[in-house]
């Protein structure tokens, strides 16, 4: 029995000095080939190169998450009173691309991305029964930093209703826009354009209301057509312009990706309305030359050549003057359609 156990306690021992010479080798191995991921293991065995690594490391992530500069402020905007704008004088091909009658749930999305995509802020001017239908697509069109100005609620023409009724077109359309965006309009797009000074100076003392109509009209919402939209546009445009167009109309939407397109390639940059009042030069003599509706400059001008007593006295029959039923019919209602 005893050459048995000498044997076995020789077998074991081997058995035992071998694994304690191969551990090691093994324990290298591994520690060569594990080029994965950091262990608590792996970390542990080189403390102070991976706190020098992790420093690095923190440092490059802290340099490459550092908050980027503040953006420059908006341009102080300040729009003239008592005045429509159309266009505006400004340096360089800028325009302003403005979208009437939305939002809508199928279309102004749509449009939104064309934006969206070619990196346009535009204004759009939206009637309050829309927004309190789609308040959702509204908060699409501020979220994603463009303009909105107020269209009235259900488009009326303004100059042929009660002051009571324009005030409440116009009141209610400003609280639905506030209750979404959190802001009140600034500019008014009265429907069909038609305004005039009594009025306009009413709204834009008591809702803040800058009236804006248009240089460009494509007369989309009469041509269902994507080819005229296109055609109309590119033939009318030029620098300083407020082209109108309306975000409901499928033809129009589809046809803007070959407009804009093709106005960048024609070198013109695009911006909000208060983007380009901010950077409107328009000399104050030509402002006053803009606003013959009010009268006033023409009295002005014709009170030195009025003299004229024995001629006014003279007339045979006391007839009234020409000029009178003329100024009555000077104002004709203006063709249909949706502006």
């Amino acid at each position: 029995m005893k050459p048995l156990l000498i044997v076995s306690g020789i077998l074991v021992a081997s058995a035992v000095g071998a694994g304690v010479a191969i551990s090691p080798m093994l324990t290298s191995a591994k520690a060569v080939r594990d080029d994965g991921p950091a262990t608590t293991q792996s970390i542990s065995q080189n403390p102070q190169g991976a706190q020098a690594k992790g420093a690095q490391g923190n440092a490059a992530h802290a340099e490459a998450v550092a908050p980027a500069p503040a953006p420059a402020p908006p341009p102080v905007v300040t729009p003239r009173k008592n005045y429509t704008y159309k266009s505006f004088n400004v340096d360089g091909n800028y325009i302003a691309m403005t979208f009437d009658d939305g939002p809508n749930p199928e279309t102004t999305p749509q449009l939104l991305a064309i934006l969206k995509e070619r990196g346009i802020k535009a204004t759009f001017f939206v009637l309050g029964n829309m927004v309190a239908k789609h308040p959702e697509v509204l908060k699409m069109i501020a979220d994603e930093g463009h303009e909105i100005g107020s269209h009235s609620w259900s488009h009326p023409q303004l100059t042929r209703i009660s002051q009571a009724a324009v005030e409440k077109e116009l009141g209610n359309t400003s609280e639905a826009i506030f209750q979404v965006t959190g802001k009140r309009p600034m500019y008014l797009r009265p429907p069909y354009g038609s305004m005039k000074p009594s009025l306009r100076t009413m709204i834009e003392e008591k809702y803040g209301l800058t009236t804006v109509n248009w240089a460009v009209d494509p007369n989309d919402w009469k041509f269902r057509d994507s080819q005229k939209v296109h055609d109309a546009i590119m033939a009318q445009v030029t620098p300083g312009a407020i082209v109108l167009a309306h975000d409901i109309y499928p033809t129009t939407v589809a046809a803007m990706p070959r407009v804009l397109d093709e106005l960048i390639a024609k070198g013109y940059k695009f911006g909000t309305i208060s983007d380009l009042i901010a950077m409107d030069k328009t000399p104050k003599v030509q402002l006053l030359a803009a606003l013959p509706n009010t009268g006033k400059p023409q009295q002005a001008q014709q009170k030195p050549q009025k003299p004229k007593p024995a001629t006014a006295s003279a007339k045979p029959d006391g007839a009234k003057p020409a000029s009178k039923p003329a100024a009555g019919a000077a104002q004709p209602p203006r063709a249909g359609g949706v502006y």
